[in-house]
Formats: structure tokens, C-alpha cells, sequence
């Protein structure tokens, strides 16, 4: 292990939606901001792994640019391979040092992420990274960051010096950073079976300690195993990023974007008159204990308006990744509920749901018209809070029946070499060009899905029998393991049923399309 990286070990693989283009420019959009574009883009991903994200991102819109940088060899590797199995021409990955590359010409970026970066760096390589985002962002550009935050893992962060302690015991430190995590998270597991007051008194790290054991000894050697690992106050983010012009938009879930659904009825009265973002922001994160930070941020100061915002709710083209609301008709937020109940939210998440588009459009329908536009405009919100809508940034295809034989093809390379993934740890993730992000689908859906791009419906059955008789299948549901054969086939012919439903949506994504 390098004093700044873990790199004797890969990172645990997976999907980071909040790194869509789509979601952040969402986010600056409403905080009154004019996003970057939306189409013929640049975008950068510090620390990027094995590209999962950035080749999903790459497939879901072709014709912008992705490069990838990272200091691993295996996750550069992995991440061209990738590249070259999706055939994904407009994706680039360097096997760099972002510290190294704030003076090169490596071109300039509408929007750079880093997740999981900020804080298990040193404060050395954390300005290293502000200054490459002040470098390479064009003006308007968005940086999103993610970061392990203040005061949240102010009860946690003793965990982290236990799991130090044990994998420094019996010689662990000369070993590796699997052997060290594993000593660690034992002795701390012993500890809290011996009855530690710490574990006691902070239910907290006993959560913790739990996530540690499901997630897998990889996850605990990159989330804890850093030299420079460091809990941050978003204060102090947001001054270092201030002092390279790098300014808070706002953050992720969107809900967080707004006072009324951010924090609880009685602390939004309590800091009614704090009328400073940054300073709401801190305060917010006391209200909540937050653990974990996804901002954004804006290089330079350019004009932010609620007229923007009106404009941009006003122009996109909305749509839906479901075809139904939560049966509760809500979706509980930390300390709020956003209800999903009245006539003109459901009228207009039908609408939505079955085609998508803007609100004018939808507002000019008879069946819509009679609410009014702003009573329109506000189921929409409320929408887009709950996140029960997505903006899209291509109209869709248009609807058709199934296909022959209630068959379907797969157009996009990239997503073809995601349904051969079903026997690996890796994500399966389908891009979508026409909501320009990616949605992860598990592997019981991937073997759906492939039976359905793959063979007739006379011949599914057989196709089963035949899948998990030759094949050694790793298939879940939730936190139970398929073993036998007999609950492997069943469950694949069951997922087809659930999955039927959801088949014209994923023609509308583009994901599908029916065969003639």
C-alpha cells in the first residue's frame, strides 16, 4: 500500500448514478444555475476504478466525451477493457496521478467528478485535486465531490482506529491490506461480543460494524485503510473550494435542495432566519448527523436566477423510469414525507409515464388542462423531489408492440456486453441514451432479459433448464443464495413474469426493441 493510495488491492466495483451529467445539471438548474450541456460534452472522472460508471455514462450518451484517470494499473486495465468490449470509441482512461496532469493538455471539462476521493487523500492531494478542477473546469463547468462528512462519523471514526489497532496485531502490519482489514474488523467484532462500552454507548459504530461484514473485506480496506483518512465539515470543503473559485451549488439526493424537505418542520423553523446557503448547509448537516456528502460546485460566479430555474422546469422533457407510483402514495425522506396523493399529481405521473414530455405540452391535454399550470407545475416539483420523474434529454422512440414472438434485440453494444456479466462481482448496469444515464439491474434480470433478446418463447423453458444445468450460477435474492438448481430455474422463469410489465419502458429508454 502507497502512503497516499491503497493499490495492492482493487476497488469494490459499482454503479454511481449521482455522476450522471443529467443528475447534476439537474441540481444547478434548480439552484437557479444554467447547466452545462446537455449533448456534446466533456467529462472527466477523478479516481475512476474500473470505469463502471464512466462506460455506462460514456454508452448513455455517445456523442459527448468521457476520460477516465486513475492510478491503479488493474483498474486502468479493467477500465479500457471495458471501453473496448462496449465498443465505446468516445471513452478515454489514463493511468495518471491527478496531481500530476493540472499543467497537461488533457483538455477541458464541462464536468469533473470524485467520488470517494476528497477524503481519503491528504490535504496535499486534495489541493492538488481542486487544482486541476480549477485548471481543466470550464468557466460554468460542475465539479461533483463526494466525501465522508462532519458530525455524522463523529461516533464512528474510534471504529476506524479499532479496526487499526487489530490489523496491526500478530505481524499484520507487513502483510497485506485484505490480511490487515481482516484482523481488523475480528478483533473489532470481538470486541463488541466482549460487551465495549463504545459499541454500547454508539449503536452507530455497531451499524457500522455490521455494513463492514456485508459489504466484504475489499470495501473495509478502501474506506478505512487510507493513511490519510479524514471526516470533513462541509465548512471547510466549501472555504478550500472558494479559494480556487469552485463555489457551492448544491447537492444530491435532491430533496436535500430544498429547506421544506432538507430538514425536519421544526428545524426549518429553527433556521428560518439563516439566509446564507453555505451557513444552512453546515447547520443542516447538525440537523441530520450526516455521514456522507454529494455536492456540487460551479467554477466562477455566474448568474443565478429563479427565472432559470422556471425555464428549465419548464423546457425538459420529463419522463419516468416506473410505470406506478409507490403503493403508499409517498417516499419517506429522512425527516420529511413527500406525499403523492392529489388529483393532478396522479394525472400527471400517468401522463408522464406513459410518454414523455414537457409541461407545456402536457398542460395544453384535455385531461390535464382543467388543474391549470401551476397547479401542474407543482405536482411536477413534487415529482422531481420524490424522484419519481427524470429529465430526458431525447424524445423517446415511439411506442410499438411487442415483438415477434415477444422478442427483442439489444442496440446498444455496451449493454449486450453487460447481460454477459452474469457469472462476475461486476454490475450490471444498462445505458439509456435517451434518459443519458444508466440504471443497474440484477443478475436475475439480466438472465430475463437475455432470454427475451435471445430465445423464442416456445423454446425459454428449455433454455432454463439448460442455463443452470451446465452453468455455475451466483444468483441472489436480497440476502438469500439460490443454491439448487430447482430455485435457480424458477426464479429465472419467474423474473420474465415481473419483468413483462416493464418491457415497454425499456423500449421507451432505448434499452430495447421489439423485433419486427
Amino acid at each position: 500500500m502507497s502512503a497516499e493510495y491503497v493499490d495492492d488491492l482493487p476497488y469494490v466495483r459499482h454503479f454511481i448514478a449521482d455522476l450522471s451529467p443529467a443528475r447534476l445539471r439537474l441540481v444547478a438548474a434548480l439552484n437557479g444555475l444554467v447547466p452545462p450541456p446537455e449533448v456534446d460534452f466533456d467529462y472527466c472522472e477523478l479516481g475512476c476504478a474500473h470505469g463502471d460508471t464512466l462506460a455506462a455514462l460514456a454508452a448513455a450518451c455517445p456523442e459527448s466525451r468521457f476520460l477516465g484517470i486513475d492510478l491503479s494499473a488493474a483498474h486502468v486495465a479493467s477500465a479500457k477493457r471495458l471501453a473496448r468490449h462496449g465498443a465505446l470509441e468516445n471513452m478515454g482512461v489514463l493511468e495518471r496521478d491527478f496531481a500530476d496532469l493540472a499543467h497537461e493538455d488533457v483538455g477541458e471539462f464541462d464536468y469533473i467528478v470524485a467520488h470517494g476521493v476528497l477524503s481519503w487523500v491528504s490535504p496535499e492531494k486534495r489541493k492538488a485535486l481542486l487544482d486541476f478542477a480549477k485548471a481543466k473546469l470550464k468557466p460554468g463547468g460542475l465539479l461533483h465531490v463526494s466525501y465522508n462528512a462532519m458530525p455524522g462519523w463523529a461516533s464512528v471514526e474510534p471504529l476506524r482506529q479499532l479496526l487499526l489497532f487489530g490489523g496491526a496485531s500478530e505481524g499484520a502490519a507487513a502483510g497485506t491490506s485484505l490480511e490487515r482489514a481482516r484482523l481488523g474488523l475480528e478483533f473489532a467484532q470481538s470486541m463488541e461480543r466482549a460487551g465495549a462500552d463504545y459499541f454500547a454507548k454508539n449503536p452507530a459504530a455497531s451499524e457500522m460494524l455490521e455494513t463492514m461484514a456485508k459489504a466484504g473485506l475489499p470495501y473495509v480496506v478502501h474506506e478505512y485503510l487510507h493513511e490519510h483518512w479524514a471526516p470533513m465539515y462541509f465548512a471547510r470543503v466549501a472555504w478550500e473550494m472558494a479559494a480556487s473559485d469552485l463555489h457551492f451549488v448544491g447537492g444530491l439526493p435532491v430533496y436535500t435542495n430544498f429547506r421544506g424537505t432538507a430538514v425536519s418542520e421544526a428545524q426549518e423553523r429553527l433556521l428560518a432566519h439563516v439566509t446564507d446557503r453555505a451557513t444552512f448547509e453546515s447547520l443542516k448537516d447538525f440537523a441530520t448527523d450526516e455521514f456522507f456528502r454529494r455536492d456540487v460546485f460551479v467554477r466562477g460566479t455566474p448568474p443565478r436566477s429563479a427565472a432559470t430555474t422556471s425555464q428549465f422546469l419548464e423546457t425538459t422533457t420529463w419522463g419516468t423510469v416506473t410505470t406506478e407510483l409507490p403503493a403508499a402514495r409517498s417516499v419517506r425522506l429522512l425527516h420529511r414525507t413527500v406525499s403523492l396523493e392529489g388529483p393532478a399529481l396522479l394525472a400527471l405521473f400517468a401522463a408522464l409515464a406513459a410518454r414523455p414530455t414537457t409541461l407545456p405540452v402536457l398542460a395544453q391535454r384535455p385531461e390535464l388542462a382543467g388543474f391549470g399550470h401551476e397547479a401542474l407545475r407543482a405536482a411536477l416539483t413534487r415529482l422531481v423531489v420524490a424522484e419519481q420523474i427524470v429529465p430526458m434529454r431525447a424524445q423517446p422512440p415511439p411506442r410499438s408492440a411487442a415483438g415477434a414472438d415477444d422478442l427483442y434485440v439489444v442496440p446498444s453494444v455496451y449493454n449486450q456486453t453487460m447481460l454477459r456479466r452474469l457469472s462476475t462481482d461486476a454490475p450490471i448496469v444498462m445505458a439509456s441514451s435517451v434518459a443519458g444515464t444508466a440504471f443497474p439491474m440484477s443478475a436475475l434480470e439480466g438472465l430475463a432479459i437475455r432470454m427475451m433478446t435471445e430465445v423464442p418463447a416456445t423454446d425459454r423453458e428449455r433454455w432454463v433448464d439448460d442455463l443452470v444445468g451446465r452453468s455455475v450460477l451466483r444468483i441472489r435474492i436480497g440476502d438469500r443464495v439460490l443454491e439448487d438448481r430447482e430455485s435457480q430455474r424458477r426464479a429465472i422463469l419467474d423474473t420474465v413474469e415481473q419483468l413483462r410489465p416493464r418491457l415497454p419502458k425499456f423500449v421507451e429508454l432505448g434499452i430495447l426493441e421489439p423485433v419486427p
